[in-house]
């Protein structure tokens, strides 16, 4: 049996800890990191930093990424994957939801969730409509990238917005068309609701809602339909549909939580 302080810290293990302390500062606001760099913020000398390094190295979860630099691998970021995997199966839980708003509304609708610096499409029903956009289970989608996916960036920090922006060279200002602005993703964030003209695709309207588990946004509920087959009214018929199913699966996600 593992003996562990008065803390409840496991003895003997401060090797380890270290080596773990390493791993986690890598963050999406801060995903590069020199090795001086983590030598000076966590205490060690560049010769212990250089050899918890090139262990990370050796079992696949940091790579170099040019200079004296590393960076996390998709090994490392398939943990966040695990994580998500363990959380409330947020897919079954909208899966009754979707049907509905497909029935009703008759058009595609599906439940995102964030993992790293992608939105992935966890389920979906599609519409019964013979021209119809197409949603993969597991399909990655860029965050800022259509309605749904905003909400989720939405939910982010601003450096970690800044730091998705940073990493793959986007111009928010350019591709944004004002929408992707750190106040207007921030009222989005209050808000919970938005639409999407155009962005993901020519020709595609969507309206997607934020999904909340203790006022966290955790999801988002979508309806994606081409444009020429939404007039206005049709538009807000959706609009509520979708509000009001994200509430409901938020709701469903509290009494799933409470084993109710």
């Amino acid at each position: 049996m593992t003996s562990a302080d008065k803390k409840g810290r496991v003895v003997g293990a401060e090797s380890s800890r270290k080596l773990l302390q390493l791993l986690l500062m890598f963050t999406p606001s801060r995903p590069i990191w020199a090795v001086g760099e983590l030598a000076d913020e966590l205490g060690l000398t560049q010769s212990m930093a250089y050899r918890y390094v090139a262990l990370l190295r050796e079992v696949g979860l940091l790579d170099a990424a040019g200079g004296k630099s590393y960076r996390v691998t998709d090994l490392a970021r398939s943990l966040a994957v695990a994580a998500g995997a363990a959380r409330i199966p947020l897919g079954d839980i909208a899966l009754p939801v979707l049907g509905h708003i497909r029935d009703v509304g008759r058009e595609t609708a599906f439940v995102t969730r964030r993992s790293g610096w992608f939105t992935y499409v966890l389920e979906r029903e599609q519409t019964p409509h013979p021209i119809r956009l197409i949603f993969e289970r597991g399909q990655a989608i860029a965050l800022h990238q259509g309605s749904s996916s905003r909400i989720l960036l939405a939910a982010m920090t601003v450096s970690e917005r800044q730091a998705y922006f940073d990493q793959f060279g986007i111009d928010r200002v350019k591709v944004g068309r004002g929408l992707l602005s750190d106040p207007t993703l921030d009222e989005l964030a209050r808000h919970g609701v938005t639409e999407s003209f155009e962005e993901a695709g020519e020709g595609i309207w969507s309206v997607s809602a934020a999904i909340r588990e203790n006022g966290d946004i955790v999801g988002s509920l979508g309806v994606a339909a081409p444009l020429f087959r939404v007039n206005p009214q049709q538009r807000q018929e959706l609009h509520d549909l979708v509000a009001s199913g994200a509430e409901e699966i938020s709701a469903r996600m509290t009494l799933s939580k409470a084993g109710i």
